[in-house]
Formats: C-alpha cells, sequence, structure tokens
C-alpha cells in the first residue's frame, strides 16, 4: 500500500494553536507593567508532542531574560492547562520556556554591515 503523506504535520497544526493560546495569555494576564512587549517568534513540537519548546523575544525589555524565563517556566503548568482547556488532543505537551536572542544576533550582523558601509 502506498500511503500518501499529509500536507501538514500534527506538530504544526498544534503549535500553531498554542501560539494563539499562548500569546492571548501573555496579553490578557502576564502583565509587564509597560516594562517591555513579549513576542512569542517559533513553538517547536517533539514528534510524539509530548514537549514543546517555545522561543520568546521582548521588545523594549527592561526585565532581565533570565529573570523573565524563569517566570514564564514558573507558570508552565498553569498554562499547560489553559492550553489543555482550549484544544482537543489526547496529549498536552509539556512546555519550556526559551528566549530567542535571534533578534539581537541579526541587529547586531546588521550594525556591523552598517559600520562597514562608513
Amino acid at each position: 500500500m502506498d500511503f500518501k503523506k499529509r500536507p501538514y504535520k500534527r506538530s504544526e497544526r498544534l503549535s500553531k494553536e498554542i501560539k494563539i493560546i499562548l500569546s492571548d495569555f501573555i496579553l490578557k494576564d502576564f502583565n509587564l507593567d509597560g516594562r517591555g512587549i513579549i513576542t512569542i517568534s517559533k513553538i517547536k513540537i517533539s514528534n510524539d508532542l509530548r514537549n514543546a519548546k517555545i522561543f520568546f523575544s521582548v521588545i523594549d525589555n527592561q526585565i532581565s531574560k533570565d529573570n523573565l524565563t524563569q517566570e514564564l517556566n514558573k507558570r508552565s503548568k498553569y498554562i499547560k492547562g489553559l492550553i489543555g482547556k482550549q484544544i482537543t488532543s489526547k496529549n498536552i505537551p509539556d512546555i519550556k520556556f526559551y528566549f530567542d536572542d535571534s533578534i539581537e544576533y541579526y541587529d547586531k550582523i546588521d550594525r556591523i554591515f552598517l559600520d562597514l558601509d562608513e
């Protein structure tokens, strides 16, 4: 038998759903008191759908990256519960937050090229 591959992966669909839920949580329930804006940059879910790595970045950050990462990871069980209430899946992945420094990296590279032009 020749099974056709689906045009999507379940993990990709689940990561999109989780991103929407997390963005809503951060917007409404995770208060930074005007010390920055958190954005979810990407979510990587394991093939077995049991673990999710959530990468975030911060605009106008006035809180240390480590403290913010710790605070988000402290709330990971609560956030997992929120996710579980809003999606229909046999398994809700365990989540862990990681700071995404790619924006800073690209900004650094951009400054280097600007300096070279001068």
